[in-house]
């Protein structure tokens, strides 16, 4: 009887120590899981075309925060149903979008959420929600290396301004005859030689434009403090300019006036009688010079007969 007791505390003491061990492996598995059972959980379905490797248990993220995981990712005819629950609930409005992403480059991918923006009109509770088809960046990557070796290909045949750089001798030749004349061209400068030349090292021209930019060094403090009739225009006495705008407005006064007929030169620009009056009256006075012109020869002879007596 003893030893049948010592038995069964034995096997009891293994039990207690096996339910211990689940216990504990338990309470690990919920802990390396980062979830909370007791809390709520929210439940959603995303349609894809293509996941791009999207694997049950990646995260979900809203607004760079981890908000939820993926539970399951299920074929359906030619689209793919991605199922997340979520610690909290999500309003998608018109524009959001539904993305998978790298986790980084060596592999992993998790869920982007984008709510879509805060004043467009919110999404119904029976809508389908369509997910982005990610970008296969090993793909792209490829087909880069592709274009990048096409390139480096074109380039050995010569072909492009580059590949004729590489490959024609005669750009070489034209490049070292231009270094060659770019040199002939600093030598001509360095001594003195030629209009640029003089500018570098004749200190006559340094001197005169130095005066010059005294000059207008002058002219503008003068204008600034304001000397001169352009001076007192630009300062801060607006004598000038209402004496200025009066006459420009006495101007356009008289202009008005002409116009509308009003006074000598308003009735001859606009009366077309006076116009034709003194067309007649210059008429006739041309016929009298005409006339004058005419008789003056008899008063001549007149005159030199008359006086002989």
């Amino acid at each position: 009887m003893s030893r049948m007791k010592r038995e069964i505390g034995i096997e009891i003491l293994v039990g207690l120590f096996i339910f211990i061990v689940l216990i504990t492996l338990s309470l690990f598995t919920i802990v390396l899981s980062k979830e909370q059972w007791w809390e709520k959980r929210y439940e959603y379905d995303f349609v894809f075309t293509e996941i791009g490797g999207l694997r049950e248990g990646d995260n979900v993220h809203l607004r760079g925060v981890k908000i939820g995981r993926v539970k399951a990712t299920l074929l359906e005819d030619s689209n793919v149903r991605v199922h997340v629950t979520l610690e909290e609930p999500i309003t998608l409005r018109r524009g959001y979008s539904i993305e998978v992403n790298n986790s980084s480059m060596l592999g992993g991918k998790f869920l982007k959420i984008d709510e879509g923006p805060l004043n467009a009109e919110e999404l119904g509770n029976n809508v389908t929600i369509l997910g982005t088809a990610p970008v296969d960046m090993i793909a792209k990557l490829g087909e880069a290396v592709t274009e990048l070796q096409n390139m480096i290909a074109s380039v050995g045949r010569g072909e492009g301004t580059l590949g004729k750089l590489l490959n024609d001798d005669s750009v070489y030749e034209n490049m070292v005859s231009v270094s060659e004349d770019l040199k002939k061209i600093g030598d001509r400068v360095e001594k003195g030689e030629g209009s640029l030349g003089k500018l570098l090292s004749d200190d006559t021209v340094y001197e005169d434009a130095k005066a010059v930019a005294e000059n207008l060094r002058s002219i503008s403090e003068g204008l600034a403090s304001g000397e001169g009739t352009l001076g007192k225009l630009m300062s801060e006495d607006s004598t000038v300019y209402e004496d200025l705008k009066a006459t420009m407005e006495s101007l356009q006064d008289i202009s008005d006036k002409i116009k509308a007929g009003e006074g000598t030169l308003g009735k001859l620009v606009s009366d077309e009688k006076l116009y034709e009056e003194a067309t007649l009256l210059v008429e006739d006075i041309r016929a009298a010079v005409d006339d004058l012109r005419e008789a003056s020869p008899v008063t001549s002879f007149g005159s030199v007969v008359f006086g002989a007596f």
